[in-house]
């Protein structure tokens, strides 16, 4: 595959027959926008699940630019949530696969970096083979079924959604680098999973069973080293601060993207460059968090200009004491 492109964008998550929004005056929580700068999030329906919205992810590529004739070369699945109930994610992404005709796929469980995490497992599967001609990839979240709804900390953040890009030879906007990892410490433990009885669910009921549910007990942490940390992955690539137009960072939390902006005042004051933050009605959606903001802002970027996706959150599997981080880089087409 020559010179590796973003062929689409889509933002998938307003699909009523998989979703729902939940405006903040339906939250038990009260002052949301003040504290995050979120008005609403989509939950997806109690029987939804990854398969099905990276089915729909699919048939909305499909709707937009109609089913290639030489079908898809591969499939990168990123996704928060384990899919115990069908074997595991893998298991997913193998069933999508054979679904579709897929020869190749592979999932992970990257958090909020999974996006750079996905985009950087499509160029690789492409560098084993360089006739593949269009790699789909798909970050899907229902953080809802990780998520506390009795816990105030993660209930206000997240929220569900799923994206698709395709990725093609010559794609019309050419990422130029794409990485990630899962190896940085987090010695406060400000993100993990951990195993709870008679937790809440999203409609209000309590699960009475086991559930394995986001715990971020380090959000005053995470405050005051992410949006520095974000601004760094941004502007410390190859083509350098100056090289930048448009920062499209994970939304974490409205409040870190203001951060950034006055970090990136203060640090770069005569460096014109844009931070995009779409999080108002979308909230927290982990690894589609970036393709959901690229999705609603990149028809007004200017062709030529460079635009930087950075990323930092939960740890592999969410994996206790680390964290992950990634950065896609890519020329507006």
């Amino acid at each position: 595959m020559d010179n590796p492109g973003f062929e689409k964008i889509i933002d998938c998550s307003g699909d009523i027959s998989c979703f729902r929004t939940l405006n903040n005056s339906e939250h038990q929580f009260s002052k949301i926008q003040e504290r995050t700068m979120i008005e609403s999030r989509q939950i997806a329906h109690n029987v939804v699940d990854i398969s099905q919205l990276t089915r729909l992810a699919i048939g909305k590529m499909h709707v937009e630019l109609g089913k290639p004739k030489d079908g898809y070369s591969g499939l990168v699945l990123s996704s928060s949530n384990t899919e115990e109930h069908a074997g595991g994610l893998d298991k997913v992404a193998e069933g999508i696969a054979n679904l579709y005709g897929i020869p190749k796929f592979e999932s992970l469980n990257y958090a909020c970096s999974g996006f750079p995490a996905a985009v950087e497992a499509a160029i690789a599967m492409e560098k084993e083979d360089p006739d593949m001609k269009r790699i789909l990839v798909v970050t899907a979240e229902k953080l809802s079924e990780i998520v506390d709804y009795s816990d105030e900390n993660t209930s206000v953040l997240f929220g569900d959604g799923v994206a698709i890009s395709s990725i093609v030879p010559n794609g019309k906007h050419q990422i130029i680098d794409a990485w990630a990892r899962g190896n940085i410490d987090d010695p406060k433990k400000c993100l993990r999973k951990e195993s709870k009885v008679g937790t809440k669910m999203a409609d209000g009921s309590i699960n009475e069973n086991d559930r394995d549910v986001i715990v971020m007990d380090g959000g005053r942490t995470l405050y005051k080293t992410v949006p520095q940390s974000l601004l760094d992955i941004a502007c410390h690539t190859k083509v350098g601060p100056e090289g930048i137009d448009y920062i499209v960072p994970h939304q974490a939390n409205g409040k870190f993207i203001s951060y950034m902006e006055r970090l990136l005042q203060k640090q770069y004051p005569n460096i014109d460059i844009e931070i995009i933050g779409t999080i108002a009605h979308h909230a927290n959606s982990a690894s589609a968090s970036i393709p959901r903001a690229l999705a609603s802002s990149i028809d007004r970027f200017e062709s030529g200009k460079v635009v930087a996706c950075p990323a930092k959150g939960a740890g592999i599997n969410y994996e206790e004491g680390k964290l992950t981080e990634g950065l896609v880089l890519f020329k507006v087409g």
